[in-house]
């Protein structure tokens, strides 16, 4: 999602980007929103300061056009970067004319070798001699573009390693590529990748064509949209949502598609598909009539009968004039953004995917004949402003996935419990949901139930729900929770169904401090599948069920205190891969963290609140040498003033010892301490990143500095501690 940025001093929106180390990225097609009736006055304040702006990816000089008069023309030494593709458009935006243009160099053989290699093999050296002359053949067509060089390299590592498959690969690049300028090489080797693919990955491919560009998009969504389209075959003994997965992993591993993030089991939580590949499937998809995309006020060349239609853009005088007949043989209808009017739902006869996100103009009155789409199989209505769910939602017997997040919706109709196919329901904050959820068989997912606006009985009736993996729940302070007795008995009854069964994910939030001790002994059995649980209320004390989790990857938890007794209970179990600790209270003796536990650890995050008052002995980690051996990602907080008293000035916490650590960022509560004191660990902190193996990422923030102090009050402090 695209950053707001804003004027340093004033705050005023100057475009849309995202912040990047400090540094905007305007991107190019959002940043018109800069050229608006305040052009003038945002002039006159940019005469008077300086700054530096980059604006990336711009493909024509209209472009810049539009977007240079937002900056006035001063000697204030103030930067404008661009990006582009086009060396004509580099030459338009520069100025002087030609002075400041910089055409990025490609790799050289060595670089171009082991970015192809590192792809194929574990090690560069287990390239063979036979194959050593036609890797060289394959980089030459390449001319050294990453882009070219890994995609090649992703299509390589589908084949087997032998001289004959790899000059196949070879003589399909053709002879001709060595003459092609580098945007039509590169899209040429995609092509070939393309048509590498086989026939279900190609139309799943072909179907990341509805999205529009930089569009990241979710992986559960997007394999539930396949589902829902019939793109998925059965395989025997496998879900579909288990293929589907597997299709995703594939896209991703032939580098079709970028990872966005990971979840807690390491999967990418979304995909990304670069701007070039985009503008290689929608010529695909166009050419075969399979999408048909309307943006820019412009409709994608197409039949009469369209199959699938995306609607793309802000406009709010944007309308969509099709006939009623060339929407009748649609399967998906998606809209991104708020398009002012949408046609009626009931000209579309045989459509499965209704996925519209980000649109306030949606009404109520556009969504009231939503039960004439009875082949529909995936609904989301994602952040748009649909205040109300029409009855007739009972009719869509096929709906499996129902997303309603960031709605005004309210309370749901009884009729929806009628949904016995439905696998996924996404509710906003605050929703009311019927009696009769327990009869939706086929749920697998539920989030999130607000404890504050449901019966006991509704609460109850998930424990019937065999199938549910995914719950999520809004807590909140006990007096705001109608019959709270019977909601905890219910609540604890259902979890305990739920944990012997299938729930393999438990998220409960909360938006005020608020306690779940009930929970602390009372899930019995212990929930057996549980890989993920979030707790955002706070617990006394580590409840003893989670010793239990044997198969818990990630781990969120909200606790007064945390003791060495909690760390010997996390260390052990054995698949936990995130852990992130919250407490309410600083340490009050060092943690040590030793070697023998925490095998598969990856993610670790220790963070004591910030708001607290700093009292006298203040604690933080300390790791010994083995501990954490597979540490990607350390987050952590202290009170440098107390840590450096107890341990001295050249104290790192045992970081230097973290092998594996690639990424750090370290919270310094600096109340108490010296400028001096908060410098000295800053440099020592930075010092020892910069001497571990991967030579780790690493961001350090303060906080408390207005209650720092000068070296004569420390000194009066202690004397005073002394007396």
């Amino acid at each position: 999602m695209p950053t707001w940025a804003k004027e340093k001093r004033t705050g005023r929106v100057i475009g849309t980007g995202v912040r990047r180390n400090g540094l905007w990225f305007i991107n190019q097609e959002q940043s018109a929103l800069a050229v608006t009736t305040k052009t003038q006055e945002r002039e006159a304040y940019l005469l008077h300061c300086r700054y530096l702006v980059i604006i990336d990816d711009i493909w024509s000089k209209q472009a810049w056009k539009q977007v240079q008069c937002a900056f006035p023309h001063n000697n204030n030494s103030s930067k404008i970067m661009t990006t582009t593709r086009i060396e004509d458009v580099a030459k338009y935006c520069s100025f002087p004319q030609n002075e400041y243009v910089y055409p990025m160099m490609p790799l050289d053989s060595n670089d171009s070798k082991s970015l192809l290699l590192k792809r194929i093999f574990d090690n560069e050296d287990d390239l063979s001699l036979e194959l050593k002359e036609v890797t060289d053949d394959i980089l030459k067509k390449c001319h050294g573009l990453p882009l070219a060089i890994v995609n090649i390299a992703s299509l390589l590592a589908t084949k087997p390693i032998s001289k004959m498959e790899w000059e196949r690969v070879r003589g399909s690049l053709g002879s001709a590529l060595e003459q092609d300028h580098e945007l039509e090489l590169v899209k040429k080797i995609l092509f070939l990748s393309y048509c590498d693919l086989p026939h279900y990955l190609k139309i799943c491919f072909l179907d990341l064509s509805i999205f529009p560009e930089d569009h990241v998009i979710g992986r559960s969504c997007l394999i539930r949209r396949w589902i829902a389209e019939g793109f998925i075959a059965q395989q025997q003994g496998q879900r579909l949502e288990d293929t589907a997965e597997n299709y995703f992993s594939e896209l991703m591993n032939r580098n079709m598609i970028e990872p966005v993030g990971t979840d807690y089991s390491g999967r990418p939580r979304a995909c990304r598909v670069h701007d070039i590949m985009l503008d290689l499937i929608i010529s695909l998809s166009v050419k075969e009539n399979f999408v048909t995309i309307m943006a820019d006020h412009k409709l994608t060349p197409s039949t009469n009968k369209i199959r699938r239609l995306s609607l793309q853009g802000n406009y709010a005088d944007q309308s969509l004039r099709l006939g009623t007949n060339s929407l009748s043989q649609v399967r998906s209808f998606s809209i991104f953004g708020d398009v002012r009017k949408i046609p009626s739902l009931l000209d579309f006869q045989v459509l499965r995917v209704l996925d519209i996100q980000n649109c306030s103009s949606l009404e109520d009155r556009d969504i009231e004949n939503i039960g004439s789409l009875i082949h529909l199989r995936y609904l989301s209505l994602y952040h748009s402003n649909i205040g109300n769910i029409p009855t007739q939602i009972g009719k869509l017997k096929h709906l499996q996935t129902l997303d309603l997040r960031a709605t005004r919706i309210k309370k749901l109709p009884a009729t929806i419990a009628q949904l016995h196919q439905l696998v996924r329901l996404c509710v906003p904050n605050g929703v009311q949901l019927p009696n009769g959820v327990g009869n939706m068989a086929a749920l697998e997912e539920l989030s999130m139930l607000d404890a504050s606006k449901n019966s006991p009985e509704v609460v109850q009736e998930l424990g019937y729900l065999t199938k549910l993996k995914v719950l999520g729940i809004k807590w909140c302070a006990d007096s705001a929770i109608n019959d709270e007795g019977n909601f905890k008995k219910s609540l604890i009854s259902s979890f305990c169904n739920l944990g012997e069964r299938n729930l393999h994910s438990l998220k409960i939030e909360t938006t005020e401090r608020c306690s779940m001790d009930f929970l602390f002994d009372s899930l019995c059995p212990d929930p057996c599948c549980m890989q993920k649980f979030s707790n955002s209320p706070i617990f006394s004390r580590l409840p003893k069920w989670i010793s239990y989790l044997s198969v818990l990857t990630n781990l969120v938890i909200f606790i007064e205190e945390v003791g060495g007794g909690d760390v010997d209970v996390l260390k052990d179990l054995p698949a936990l891969r995130c852990l992130q600790i919250f407490t309410t209270e600083y340490l009050q003796e060092s943690l040590i963290i030793r070697a023998g536990g925490f095998k598969c650890l990856e993610d670790f995050h220790f963070r004591p609140s910030m708001y607290l008052k700093r009292k006298k002995g203040m604690m933080s980690l300390i790791f010994e040498a083995g501990a954490m051996p597979r540490l990607n990602r350390l987050w952590f907080r202290f009170v440098v003033h107390d840590t450096l008293s107890a341990y001295g000035a050249g104290f790192d916490f045992g970081i230097s010892l973290l092998s594996s650590l690639k990424c750090l960022w370290v919270s310094i509560n600096c109340r108490g301490a010296t400028v001096w004191e908060v410098e000295v660990a800053k440099a020592t902190i930075t010092n020892t990143a910069a001497q571990l193996p991967n030579r780790p990422k690493h961001e350090i923030h303060t906080f408390g500095e207005e209650e720092m102090v000068e070296n004569e009050e420390q000194e009066e402090d202690s004397h005073a501690a002394g007396q």
